[in-house]
């Protein structure tokens, strides 16, 4: 029964998605259904300028991933801040010597398609539990509610609150969480 659920979550969830308004395809500053501004600038622009995100912002410019957020296809990014990444500093994640392995660690936080948290949410609501998507990395995450956040959690068990306003931009979205889910 619990396989049956998640399969009509995730059904929910991308049919929620294909309902929603792409960002992809705003020119110059809009409003957001949700009434947040959407930015003119790629999402990795917007996150070389967004205050609590300078660590995620340059673990995707050494990766190399950051070109896809230059990209006109359309990610939400689950973005540990950088609260998050302090708190894994043991990991050693930001040394040349580990890059492949950050790669793969951000790939698990990336999800195709742009949307907001309320979409996530109405989801949610609509399927009447948790919702999984798989990431980039071919990992699968699953959206739940804890009162009035947004949790998100890895297939390790890893969880995370939305923790911020979105920063939103022309192919995407990146959700401030406050943790890093999939730990190396």
């Amino acid at each position: 029964m619990t396989n049956l659920a998640n399969k009509r979550g995730s059904l929910m969830l991308a049919a929620s998605l294909a309902f929603a308004l792409p960002l992809a395809a705003c020119s110059g500053s809009e409003e957001a259904a949700t009434g947040e501004t959407v930015s003119n600038d790629t999402l990795a622009s917007e996150l070389a300028d967004a205050g609590s995100l300078s660590t995620v912002s340059s673990a995707l410019n050494d990766t190399g991933l950051a070109q896809v957020f230059d990209g006109s296809a359309s990610y939400t990014l689950l973005a540990p801040t950088d609260d998050a990444f302090a708190a894994i500093a043991d990991q050693k994640l930001a040394d040349p010597e580990n890059r492949a392995l950050l790669a793969e660690v951000l790939r698990d936080h990336v999800l195709p398609g742009a949307f907001s948290e309320s979409d996530i949410a109405k989801a949610i609501e609509a399927s009447g539990g948790p919702v999984e998507m798989t990431t980039m990395g071919d990992t699968t995450v699953t959206f739940s509610m804890e009162g009035e956040t947004l949790t998100v959690t890895g297939e390790d068990g890893n969880s995370a609150h939305v923790s911020a306003q979105p920063v939103l931009a022309t192919n995407g979205a990146a959700m401030p969480i406050d943790a890093v889910l999939r730990k190396p």
